[in-house]
């Protein structure tokens, strides 16, 4: 059985280069989850997180600090753990 990953909280909005913690469940490990920003409600387009910006990842928790090339503005943040997407939440880059 396959679960879908799920999104619990974000931190708040932070600035390029500063760090964004992802809670939830399901959220798998790095070998096998990506982080997509600036996607739309259903999760299409966006813009995925580099294996570096990964601070650490645990099922439940995932820190990253935000690329200085990441979109600014209010989107939508997912999580895809060997292909399966996480539910949504939204999620600001502040200038």
């Amino acid at each position: 059985m396959t679960v879908t990953p799920v999104l619990i909280k974000v931190s708040g909005a932070a600035m390029r280069g500063g760090q964004v913690t992802i809670q939830g469940r399901y959220l798998g490990g790095p070998t096998t989850g990506q982080v997509r920003l600036g996607a739309d409600e259903t999760g299409k387009g966006g813009y995925r997180f580099p294996a570096a910006a990964i601070q650490s990842w645990t099922d439940s928790e995932v820190v990253l600090t935000i690329p200085t090339d990441a979109p600014v503005g209010g989107s939508w943040l997912f999580v895809e753990v060997a292909g399966k997407q996480s539910t949504g939440l939204p999620y600001s880059v502040r200038q």
